[in-house]
């Protein structure tokens, strides 16, 4: 399927139309944890990941939340005339605002539609699709609440905007930034790690029917 297709499973809920181009800018680094996160072996392991993996993930999630920030809208309290005379001299370069983004205290016009640039139905291998993933239980709980956090994005009411997200929206995706920080602290790290003997009896050589404690476990044959 084309970019911007309907998603599939976990992403049945996504809004892959826009006309705020600022809510692809605030996906793209939280599509980058994701792939993190699915191309590592941390997401099959049992035990839990480890204090370098954990550390890893929340530093991309840091980012993420960093350019939630930026695209608040958040106009400051600068004479609009002081501004204009600003972009209007021709000996200064272009600077960054002292709030997140130039832009935010004039109306602009209105924009049109926009398809986000990925591809949510399971045709990019980039991002897989949960029935082709191996999940653990640690993974399958992190995992999801990233997933949760990409859908919601494409849902706020900002999404009808043609730039920035309200406070309002920004704060309901920093809860979900939180509760994903949360699961990294809890399931993640050398100190929440487990010890796992058993290999799963979907992983048996001779498959789930050969694992232990099943009737159709097939005893050896003596000599």
């Amino acid at each position: 399927m084309d970019i911007g297709s309907p998603g599939q499973e976990q992403f049945r809920n996504l809004e892959p139309t826009v006309r705020n181009h600022h809510i692809a800018a605030g996906l793209q680094p939280l599509m980058l944890l994701r792939s993190e996160f699915v191309h590592s072996e941390d997401l099959g392991d049992r035990g839990g990941l480890d204090t370098p993996s954990r550390d890893h993930f929340l530093q991309l999630l840091e980012n993420a939340d960093r350019w939630r920030r930026r695209l608040t809208h958040n106009p400051d309290s600068v004479d609009l005339g002081a501004k204009l005379a600003a972009a209007k001299d021709t000996t200064k370069p272009i600077t960054e605002a002292e709030n997140p983004f130039a832009g935010d205290d004039i109306q602009q016009g209105a924009t049109g539609l926009y398809q986000l640039p990925w591809d949510f139905s399971g045709g990019d291998p980039n991002i897989p699709l949960n029935s082709s993933l191996t999940l653990s239980g640690n993974g399958r709980i992190l995992l999801g609440a990233i997933d949760q956090t990409i859908v919601a994005w494409t849902r706020l009411n900002s999404r009808d905007r043609s730039r920035f997200i309200t406070a309002a929206d920004s704060l309901r995706i920093y809860q979900l930034y939180q509760q994903i920080y949360a699961y990294l602290l809890t399931f993640a790290g050398d100190e929440n790690r487990v010890d796992v003997a058993q290999i799963e009896a979907s992983k048996e050589p001779r498959g789930p029917e050969n694992a232990p404690n099943r009737k159709t476990e097939t005893p050896g044959q003596g000599t």
